[in-house]
C-alpha cells in the first residue's frame, strides 16, 4: 500500500483534542530526544528507533535531492506509505516507511502526528547540514574545499591506519594554467576548473574523493587503494582530461596535467602523506607535464614544504 503523499505541516486538523494530549505526554520523550542534536543522520535514527517502538515497520529512508541526502533504516517491505514534508512552504524532504502487511488507518494517523513532531528539528538539521556544506564546498568547482581535504585525509589515515588498509592519493595541478588567464580570459579559466572536475568526477569511483587544493590544484583521496592503483587511475584521469579538451573543435584551448601519486608508508602522517603528492606532481611538471609521476614506495616524506 501507499498513500498518497501529503503536506505534513497541516496534519494536525486531523486529529481530535484527545488524540493531541494522549500523544503529547507519550511522545514527550521523543522530543525532547530530537532537540538534542542537529545531525541529520542522529537526527533520524531517533526519530526512526521511536517510530519502530509505536508502529513497527520493516525500514524507512528520507531523501533531500537538492541536499544530496539518501537515508535508508533498515530493510523494505511490500506495503509503502509516503510523506512530502513541509514547513511554512519550504519542502524538507520525502520519509518512507514499509513493512510487509497493510499499515491500518489508526497506525497512520500515529506516524503523522509523530512526523509533525519532526518538522522543526529537522528543518534545523538541515540547514546545520547546508552551512557545513557550504562552509566546506568550493563553489567554483562544487568540490571539497582545502578544509575538507585536511579533515578528510586526517579521518581517512586513522581509518587505514586503524585496520590496516593501504590509503593513496593523487595531486594534480592543470598545466600552464596562468597562459590559459591570459589568453582566454579568466571566465574561461573557471570554465576550465569546473570541466576539469567533472572528468575527474567522471573517471573515479564513487567512494573515491575530490577536493580543490588550491588556484588550479586538485587532489583525490583514494581509500584502500595501492600505489599502483592510484598510478593507474590518475593516468585515466589525465587522459580524460586531455582527449575531452582535444575534442573541442575550432579551439586552440589545450588542457593537460600534471599528476603525483603517493602511497601512506608506516611512521609519517597525513600530511607527510600529502607533501610527497606534491613532491611527485613537481616532478611530473620538470619531466615536461602532461604526466604522472608516482612517489618511491620506500620513499622518505619528502622535504619540500606545504604551500
Amino acid at each position: 500500500m501507499k498513500n498518497k503523499a501529503e503536506n505534513l505541516a497541516s496534519l494536525p486538523s486531523r486529529e481530535n483534542k484527545k488524540t493531541e494530549t494522549l500523544e503529547d505526554r507519550s511522545y514527550h520523550d521523543m522530543v525532547l530526544a530530537l532537540q538534542t542534536t542537529l545531525d541529520i543522520d542522529q537526527l533520524l535514527n531517533l526519530f526512526s528507533t521511536h517510530l519502530k517502538s509505536v508502529v513497527p515497520h520493516a525500514g524507512s529512508s528520507f531523501c533531500n535531492e537538492r541536499l544530496g541526502i539518501e537515508l535508508s533504516l533498515g530493510g523494505h517491505g511490500r506495503h509503502v506509505c509516503a510523506y512530502n514534508l513541509e514547513l511554512e512552504n519550504e519542502f524538507l524532504g520525502e520519509w518512507r516507511m514499509s513493512r510487509n502487511r497493510r499499515f491500518t488507518e489508526p497506525e497512520l494517523a500515529h506516524v503523522e502526528a509523530l512526523l509533525c513532531r519532526l518538522l522543526y528539528p529537522l528543518r534545523n538539521g538541515l540547514k546545520y547540514r547546508e552551512a557545513l556544506s557550504y562552509a566546506h564546498t568550493d563553489q567554483l568547482t562544487q568540490t571539497g574545499n582545502r578544509t575538507a581535504l585536511l579533515d578528510s585525509l586526517k579521518r581517512e589515515f586513522d581509518l587505514a591506519h586503524r585496520y590496516q588498509t593501504p590509503l593513496s592519493i593523487i595531486l594534480l595541478d592543470v598545466d600552464h594554467f596562468k597562459s590559459i588567464n591570459d589568453s582566454f580570459g579568466h571566465d574561461i579559466g573557471d570554465a576550465v576548473l569546473r570541466a576539469v572536475a567533472r572528468a575527474i568526477k567522471d573517471s573515479v569511483r564513487r567512494s573515491d574523493i575530490l577536493f580543490r587544493y588550491g588556484g588550479e590544484e586538485f587532489v583525490i583521496v583514494l581509500a584502500n587503494t595501492s600505489r599502483d592503483g592510484a598510478a593507474n587511475l590518475a593516468e585515466r584521469v589525465r587522459v580524460m582530461v586531455e582527449t575531452s579538451f582535444r575534442a573541442l573543435r575550432g579551439s586552440d584551448l589545450c588542457v593537460t596535467l600534471s599528476l603525483g601519486v603517493a602511497m601512506m608508508l608506516p611512521g609519517e602522517t597525513h600530511l607527510d602523506l600529502l607533501r610527497r603528492a606534491d613532491h611527485a606532481m613537481y616532478q611530473a611538471k620538470h619531466g615536461g607535464r602532461n604526466r604522472v609521476v608516482a612517489a618511491a614506495a620506500a620513499a622518505a616524506a619528502a622535504e619540500s614544504e606545504l604551500p
